[in-house]
This record gives structure tokens, sequence and C-alpha cells, in this order.
């Protein structure tokens, strides 16, 4: 066995007991725990990983359901050919046959194999509990992306596994749909008639729900700490003290390291996006009411708001990925919206954009070089022959990625970094060209702490434009100086203000 090489340093001992809740907590490593619990990485000697329910109950199932790719969708986002970006099939716009599934069909899982049982009073319970009801018919391409997390979730609950093993169920929830996943997961843990115990990964400065009984400390050597909540209490806030010390050395570094130095702010202040009573309507229901808002050059505007508030509809009607983009109510840099004086690939040229959706379907092949050289081209992610990039694009790439230490990853594939390195050389990639429009929706999220101190560092020193930024978690939200609340969006109320 000397050439194998294990996940971990020691040998893991372990065990979890029917009814139990558990948090695994710790960095990376916590998620190839979750990874060992479910069975995902083989175990030597075979016979020392066991679930003894599975002697007596052969459809006894252990499921893992991981966040860290930052919802995507699972299907459908797999053609690394070449292609557009949109978000418009977010609004029942684009469909294609592998993506044009019915949330209710999603949940009871009956798109992969007919012969399952269908049972709507569990899917009614399920999505009226994760506060999704009237959602059934709708396609799962539409929800937004805090709405596809819980339908997720939901999808799990309902095939009753045995044990339920979920890394970073809040990742990208705001509070509201946090409480909502928290109660529903408490329900369903000290439920007499559902047989799932329930097993969460968090990372260290995460809040560990009450319901949680017992807490297994991780890090790349193994097993740590195991414990009641409790007993564990000091341990945790030691650690949560030793992270926070190390978070702040790391950014007096990062701070030092990362200078635009090129990129200047605009000498005068004007208006790039004006709305003036915009309206969107969906099938007679509606979606913004008499939205007036007003962004200006080196404004960072933080748009808020509940998971399905319209946050993305908004910035879609920026980037024309929505069919009710083209109105003359909306000006970009003074110019009206209306057909045959906007076109999207004119628009976009001073946009620079990064999303969850952007980053499920991009293209795993292409190097980290020709992923921020698609950057210089808009609407597409075909890189350009490497010949036709210009000398100083070529620099820009070489210095953005020497500024956040991935020059070493230059040749390597997108799909082969790590999930925090691919949202990073996104968030790179929607830098590169001085976009006008830097639009962030959950760009942070789903990123180690230091990656997302990089992140915010490149955000607060780009001054070529505007910023407009969607996130939940505040240490996510790179900072801002403005803000939009889109909470009564459907009822015309707004709440805008400074930071």
């Amino acid at each position: 066995m000397d050439q194998v090489k294990f996940v971990f340093e020691k040998p893991i001992d372990f065990t979890i007991r029917q009814s139990e809740t558990w948090a695994i907590v710790g960095n990376s490593y916590k998620s190839d725990f979750l990874n060992v619990l479910s069975g995902g990485f083989i175990s030597y000697p075979s016979e020392s990983r066991r679930y003894p329910q599975s002697i007596t109950n052969p459809h006894f199932r252990a499921e893992l359901l991981k966040f860290v790719n930052n919802g995507s969708w699972g299907h459908g986002a797999h053609d690394a050919s070449g292609g557009f970006t949109h978000l418009s099939s977010r609004y029942e716009f684009f469909k294609d046959l592998e993506v044009d599934e019915k949330v209710s069909s999603f949940v009871a899982d009956m798109s992969y194999n007919s012969s399952h049982k269908y049972i709507p009073e569990r899917v009614d319970r399920l999505l009226n509990d994760l506060n999704l009801k009237g959602f059934q018919d709708k396609f799962i391409t539409t929800l937004s992306n805090g709405q596809f997390r819980r339908a997720r979730i939901a999808k799990s609950l309902y095939r009753e596994p045995e044990l339920l093993l979920i890394d970073d169920p809040f990742l990208g929830l705001d509070p509201f749909a946090t409480k909502t996943v928290s109660q529903v997961l408490e329900r369903t843990a000290s439920s007499s008639d559902i047989p799932t115990t329930i097993c969460i990964g968090l990372r260290i400065q995460d809040d560990i729900p009450d319901w949680i009984q017992k807490v297994a400390i991780v890090d790349e050597s193994g097993v740590l700490f195991t414990g009641t909540k409790e007993s564990l209490s000091d341990t945790l806030a030691s650690l949560r003290d030793l992270h926070e010390k190390h978070q702040a050395e790391v950014e007096s570094r990062i701070n030092s390291k990362i200078q635009l130095d090129g990129n200047s702010s605009s000498k005068s202040i004007t208006e790039i996006i004006e709305m003036e009573n915009v309206n969107v309507v969906y099938r007679g229901t509606p979606i913004l009411k008499d939205l007036n808002w007003t962004v200006k050059s080196n404004e960072k505007w933080h748009v808020r708001g509940k998971n399905g508030s319209g946050k993305t509809t908004l910035l879609s009607l920026i980037t024309l990925d929505h069919p009710q983009a083209w109105k003359r109510n909306i000006k970009i840099n003074g110019e009206p919206r209306q057909s045959g004086k906007a076109n999207y690939f004119d628009t976009n040229k001073m946009i620079g954009f990064t999303s969850p959706e952007l980053h499920a379907i991009f293209p795993k092949k292409l190097t980290v070089k020709q992923t921020l050289s698609t950057g210089f081209v808009v609407g597409s992610y075909v890189p350009p022959p490497e010949t036709e990039l210009s000398v100083e694009q070529v620099n820009k790439i070489n210095h953005y990625l020497s500024l956040v230490d991935l020059s070493h990853m230059i040749d390597e594939q997108f799909g082969s970094l790590s999930m925090s390195n691919q949202k990073l050389v996104l968030l790179l990639r929607a830098m590169i060209n001085d976009p006008q429009i830097l639009i962030l929706d959950e760009a942070l999220s789903a990123m180690t702490d230091e990656d997302i101190l990089k992140g915010k560092r490149l955000v607060d020193q780009w001054r070529t434009g505007c910023v407009l930024v969607i996130g939940h978690v505040d240490h996510e939200v790179p900072r801002c100086d403005r803000f939009i609340n889109m909470n009564n969006a459907k009822d015309g109320v707004y709440e805008i203000g400074e930071i």
C-alpha cells in the first residue's frame, strides 16, 4: 500500500447512529469527509466502512448533496463547443429538452426514471415547507438560485434516504431562506415517521444550528475532535479566534499585493444606467413595478432582496438577456433602449459579468489562459486564436493571474482548478476587458476565505465604471457604497440608499 495516497493522513474512527444530528466542521476537508461518509472514496481495509442498516434494509441509501457547484442545474450544461451565455432561460424564454422540466417532476425525480412512485402529497408538503408553494408547474430554469437550491433539498428529502449528508446547506441563501431550510431539516431529523438521519458540513466561521446534537471537527489529518456541541463550544470558539487572526494576516498580505495600477476612475460623474417607471410582467404577474433607478460611474451597488425577489430580472434587463429589455424608459449612457437601436453585442461590449449560471455552463476543457481570453470577446466563451491576442492583452492576462497567485495554473484546464479558483478566474474574466458595467451575481460564494479576500480586493481596486453586486452572505459581498432593496419590487416599493 506504499503507493496509495489516502485522503486523510490518519485512519478515521467515526460512528453516526440512527436519528443523531451531526455537523462536520472544518476547512475544505469537511467536504472530503462527507464524501467518505457517503461512500465516495474506497475504504481500506475494504470492510472498515460499514452501514449496518443495509444488512436488514436492502433499500438503504446514503445520499450526499453538495452546493459547492453553486447550484448549477446538473444537466443541460455540458456543451463545451462554444456558444453564448444566457440568463434568459430563467424566464422561460429559452428552453431545450434537457432543461424543460417542471419543479414537481424535478423534486419527485420523474425525469430520470418514470417507474419512480409519484407521491403528490409529499411533493406538496416539501414545496410548502421550503417556501416553494405555487412553483409546482414552473420550469426549474425559471427559479432563482436560492429557490433552485431549496428545490434540490426537497428532491433529496423526497427520496427519504436513511442517511442524508448536506455540504454547506445554507450556501447562497438569504436569512429568511436559511431559517426555512434549517427548520425543515430539524423537523425531518426529529420526525418518527421519516427514517432520515441528517449530517451537515459547515465552515469554522458558520453558526451551528440549535438542533445539531454532535460535532466533528476535521482537518487534513482526519478527525480532530468529536463530541456534543456543548462539550466542544470552547474548542470551536478558539478555532474561530484563530481563523479571524489568520484572516486578518491574509487580508493584509493580499491588500499589499493586489494593486490595479492602470485602473483609474473617471473624472466626471455620469449616469451609466437610467430606469424610469420600468415594469416587468410575466403571465400577468408583476415582477418589477414602476422602478426608478439611476446608477452613476464609480458607484458600487449592492442589489439586495430575498431569493426570487427580482434581482436577477433587474440585471437581465441591463444585459439584454430578458425578452422585455427593449424599453425606451431604460437608458444606457443616455441612449434609450429600443429595437433597431440597441443590440446584444454592442450592449455587452461594455459589460463584464459572472454568475452561477455562467459557472455552470462554462467549458471546463479550456485552459486558464483561454478562459481569460474569452473576456475580450463579446457574448461568447469560444476563445480567440492566440495569434489574435495583442501583446497588451497577453500581458494583462499574465498580470491578473499573478495578482491572485495563479500564474502557475495558466496552462491548466479550467475544470481541473478547485471550485474556488474557478470562480476567481471567472471574476478576472469579467474584469479583464475594463467593462463600464461590472455585474457580480453571487461572484464570491462557494469560495475559500482567502479567495474571497482576493476577490473583494480586486473589486475594491476596480474603478473603470459601476459595479452591481448580488450576494446574501455579508462576508462574501465586496464593499459597496449604495444599495437597492428589491423585496417589494412586485408592489413598486424599493428601498434605495447609501451604505
